[in-house]
Formats: C-alpha cells, structure tokens, sequence
C-alpha cells in the first residue's frame, strides 16, 4: 500500500510540476535544445513511461545544459532516466519542436546499452521498459514513434518535425 501511495504522490506532484513549466514558456516562449536516445537490443526500443500525460510513453530524453556536448546530454539522459550506460552509435536525426510556447530544437542519436536498466524513484519517471520494436505501447507518443519507424526503415540524417502536425508560428 506504501508504495501505491508514494506512486501517487509523485504522480501528482509531477502533473503539477508539468502545468507550472508549461505556464512558464507561455510567458517566456524559450529556445530549448533537446536530445532523444533510441536505445535498441536485439530488436526491441527501451522506453520510458511519463508520470502524466495523455501518452506518457517515450524515448528518453531531455535538455542539454549549458556548455555540454549533445552526445554527453544524450547519454546522461539515458542513464539519469533508465538507469543505463550507452554508447552512441549514430546521429539518427535533427527535429523541430514548437509546442508549449517553445522553439526546440531536439537532436535523437541511436545507441546500445552496456547494462540492463533498472527503476529509479523519480519524480519525472514512472517506468522503464523494452518493447519490440513491431509491438509497441498505445500510449507512445508521437514523437517518439515516427523517430522509431524511422530507425526501423534504416533512415539516418532524418530532419523535419517532431509530430507531423506541426506548423511553426
């Protein structure tokens, strides 16, 4: 029972968090600098699944700080969000983002873990899992899921939108 409330505490401390954040680029409408990591064994993606949000599953990822190579960001976020050690393998491709206010720019580079993952209690981060890469969650969102057909159709040098949807402006 502890832990389901501990689960919901975070969770909800999380969506709070989340509105907080996204009220604040409406204001200041940031320039943000992102990175993804499409972390693939033996044909399966590692996935993590978001505390909030109507599809809370992704790639892991988050922003780069100032003065770090993208690279180094990548395989930070890979391990603060899984637990995993990576190495980079390729840059897969470069995306635009303009939702929540923002104009971000999100790099995804394709790597292969050097150890299995492991959960982590973390405000941000309510699960990490794999999934074949042919049977992945309905609740991945699509940002994530356009960058994984595209690993899956061996595309590199990828540019373009984030969601397809997108408009800039």
């Amino acid at each position: 029972m502890k832990f389901g409330l501990e689960q919901c505490i975070l969770s909800s401390a999380y969506r709070i968090a989340v509105r907080l954040r996204n009220t604040y680029w409406l204001v200041t409408r940031p320039k943000l600098i992102g990175v993804r990591v499409l972390i693939v064994e033996h044909d399966a993606v590692l996935l993590v699944r978001h505390r909030a949000g109507r599809r809370p599953w992704s790639l892991p990822g988050g922003g780069v700080k100032g003065g770090e190579r993208l690279v180094d960001a990548a395989a930070r976020e890979a391990r603060e969000e899984t637990g995993v050690e990576v190495r980079i393998v390729y840059l897969h491709g470069v995306f635009d983002n303009f939702h929540h206010n923002t104009t971000n720019c999100i790099t995804v580079f394709v790597a292969v873990p050097l150890n299995p993952p492991h959960i982590r209690h973390s405000l941000e981060i309510a699960e990490t899992r794999y999934f074949p890469l042919d049977a992945l969650p309905d609740g991945l969102e699509h940002g994530s899921r356009r960058r994984i057909a595209e690993y899956v159709a061996r595309q590199r040098g990828v540019t373009g939108m984030w969601w397809e949807d997108e408009v800039s402006g």
